[in-house]
């Protein structure tokens, strides 16, 4: 059966190369994993959309402690299903200072969590890949509040930091 039925979600394995992907970012600039690999740790957030109040707060949250998530070597990048042009528009009402990235048609989200292509609708998650582009760790919950905290991250990233020395 198709994924237009059905969600469709592919679990990763922890040590698992990620996929690699490219996407538009609200920059203007495609984005990637392989931007990344072998300089710093990557948060890959799925989101539905940055529609509600939990949403935004959600995105608030990481906004506040990006500094924190930059001492620990880690970027951050946000996929939503929405086009660019509205996550530009959101991009600029919250200032967020990581990527937002663009996958209307779910192709590489569907890579990474349950994704319902008849309703253009995903499951929230976040991926924790190591320097090396391999998959640390892999949270998905019903909504945003169900996802780790950003405490419980930062502290994931400060041990994984003891494993992955420069």
């Amino acid at each position: 059966m198709s994924n237009t039925h059905q969600p469709s979600h592919h679990q990763l394995e922890n040590g698992q190369i990620i996929p690699v992907f490219t996407l538009p970012g609200t920059d203007g600039m495609p984005h990637g994993p392989w931007d990344y690999k072998q300089r710093e740790h990557l948060i890959l957030l799925f989101i539905r959309g940055i529609t509600t109040n939990e949403e935004r707060e959600f995105l608030q949250a990481f906004s506040k402690h990006y500094a924190s998530f930059r001492e620990e070597m880690c970027a951050i990048l946000l996929i939503t299903a929405a086009p660019v042009i509205v996550n530009l528009q959101r991009q600029e009402e919250l200032h967020l200072p990581f990527p937002l990235l663009s996958d209307p048609k779910g192709e590489i989200i569907s890579r990474y969590t349950n994704w319902e292509n008849t309703k253009k609708s995903l499951t929230p998650c976040i991926i924790l890949a190591d320097r090396y582009g391999a998959l640390y760790q892999q949270w998905i919950a019903e909504n945003e509040a169900e996802l780790p905290r950003i405490t419980q991250l930062l502290e994931v990233l400060q041990y994984l930091n003891t494993l992955c020395t420069p």
